[in-house]
């Protein structure tokens, strides 16, 4: 079909196309589905820590199988990192996040119906390899949804959702663990018990938002800069009915145009099976990761997100352990003022009796701490509206390292306490802040590869701060805590070297001198520039 020739004031960029649907209902859902997504991947992120404890006496493993089954989780996910974020840019972010929410919520049943250690041990690999999907994409997903100047106050504010689920799991635990009238025997196989109950219900809002999302549409960004020109224009236009409640038909935007830099190698595999152009594009996406000019990017976040993930998971999962070392030295020693270094010597003894008990003061001060890193993330979002993408994290990162440094100089524990609470808000706050720089700074087409580059870099930070705190904590526990905070303070210092704008975005008028540049509208037809 002859195409027809427009002008340039006819064509939109994608910036200017999402902010003429304005901001409505269809916004409102995304950002609940999304809050529903990051919720799953914290309660996923945190169970371990209420139910393997609990499951110990069904399953009577050991301390050290404890905690292997937590490795397994953070090992599932870094064995994920590249798979989902490539597969998100080639296949789409819907689908990918509609795949692995539901997987991952059959994986958490079937975990809670088996009898075995090493079964345990399994699944909570594959919940690890499957939450790292909705992990590295669903910040991304919900940001492309967004006006350029909301996408980074949103993205902090959804971040208050993965504080909210660090907040839920403990009173969930708190009323369903210790329950003991849900017990039955199943066929002599299996001993259902709270912590399977508590696993089913955890499952049960995966389940939920796996649908929701199904009935949600694809990232119009994705599908613009895979050349579904006019797939895109029509979902920008039904965003824009949602939103206004007026006729798709006089949305005002009628063309759109790409960034005109395409992906490396895109055009190369076009007479290729699906297979191999998808695994082709994935090859070419990571090495223009690695190359310039985003090679500087990509190690700058990888960095600051190794750096932010060494304290979040390493001194943050430590911190109710050095509370009770606190309480135990001031029961012990009522008049004394205890150090840090005195603390090592104290070691906790389990509970032999095999009872599921929730100290009271524990849950307080659980709470507590994520109610303050929920004040904290939402002054941080109202914040980021006025700020530049990169001054949140900086700022955060910075007074992690500053209060993970204190720490040596505590001697109570109320003040062990505010310093777990400031520390646990800055961390969780940098490191969904840390997200929102990649969404600003990669290309579209590599974004969500980019993030689980960073998200790899950010378990492996994990993986090393949990073994340093676990081979010097009931030795010389003040050595992992002033190494936190040199890595985490130097962490926040490579956020000054952050750029401020992203480079290579055209949009229209950049255009304005360009000639054969093809788009498309909505109706089909090919269109080309005079």
């Amino acid at each position: 079909m002859p195409g027809k020739f427009i002008n340039l004031g006819d064509v939109k960029d994608y910036d200017t196309a999402i902010k003429e649907t304005g901001y409505g209902r269809f916004h409102y859902e995304i950002l609940a589905v999304s809050a529903m997504s990051i919720l799953c991947m914290g309660f996923q992120n945190g169970l371990s820590s209420y139910v393997f404890p609990a499951a110990q006496c069904d399953l009577s493993f050991t301390s050290f199988e404890l905690g292997i089954i937590n490795m397994a989780f953070m090992i599932g996910g870094v064995a994920s990192c590249f798979l989902w974020g490539a597969l998100a840019d080639n296949l789409g972010r819907r689908k990918i996040l509609v795949v692995t929410h539901l997987l991952d919520a059959i994986i958490t049943l079937v975990c809670s119906l088996l009898p075995t250690t090493a079964n345990l041990l399994v699944c909570r690999f594959l919940n690890g390899f499957l939450i790292g999907g909705p992990g590295s994409i669903i910040f991304t997903y919900v940001a492309e949804f967004q006006p350029p100047k909301l996408r980074t106050p949103v993205v902090c504010g959804c971040g208050i959702f993965f504080t909210l689920s660090w907040l839920l799991l403990p009173l969930l635990a708190y009323f369903i663990l210790p329950l003991q009238g849900v017990t039955w025997d199943l066929g002599g196989v299996i001993f259902f018990s709270p912590w399977r109950l508590f696993l089913v219900i955890l499952a049960v809002p995966e389940l939920l938002t796996a649908l929701w999302i199904l009935k949600m549409p694809e990232s119009p960004k994705f599908l613009l800069a895979k050349g579904s020109h006019a797939k895109s224009l029509l979902i920008l236009r039904k965003i824009y009915a949602l939103n206004s409640g007026r006729e798709q038909d006089s949305f005002p935007v009628k063309n759109l145009i790409a960034d005109a830099k395409p992906t490396p190698g895109s055009s190369k595999v076009v007479c290729q099976s699906k297979t191999m152009r998808v695994l082709k594009v994935m090859k070419e996406q990571m090495r223009s990761l690695f190359q310039p000019p985003l090679l500087l990017v990509t190690a700058l976040t990888c960095a600051v997100m190794f750096a932010n993930m060494f304290g979040m998971f390493g001194l943050g999962l430590w911190l109710p352990e050095i509370f009770v070392r606190f309480d135990q030295f001031e029961k012990l020693h009522p008049n004394a003022t205890p150090s840090i270094t005195e603390l090592s010597g104290i070691v906790q003894v389990k509970n032999a009796s095999c009872e599921t008990t929730f100290d009271a003061s524990v849950t307080f001060n659980t709470v507590v701490i994520s109610s303050s890193s929920l004040v904290f993330n939402l002054v941080c979002s109202i914040l980021a509206m006025k700020l530049h993408f990169k001054v949140i994290p900086l700022i955060t990162m910075l007074m992690g390292g500053a209060t993970s440094v204190s720490i040596y100089f505590l001697t109570s524990s109320l003040q062990n306490l505010v310093v777990a609470s400031l520390f646990q808000a800055s961390m969780i706050t940098a490191n969904i802040t840390i997200g929102s720089i990649a969404v600003e700074l990669f290309p579209t087409k590599v974004v969500g590869l980019a993030l689980c580059f960073i998200m790899c870099a950010g378990r492996f930070g994990a993986m090393a701060s949990s073994f340093l705190f676990g081979y010097f904590m009931d030795s010389q526990c003040e050595i992992p805590i002033f190494v936190v905070g040199v890595v985490v303070l130097l962490g926040g210092l490579l956020c000054f070297l952050v750029p401020r704008k992203a480079k290579g975005h055209t949009t229209a008028r950049s255009l304005s001198l360009t000639s054969g540049i093809e788009v498309a509208t909505l109706s089909g037809y090919d269109v080309k520039f005079r």
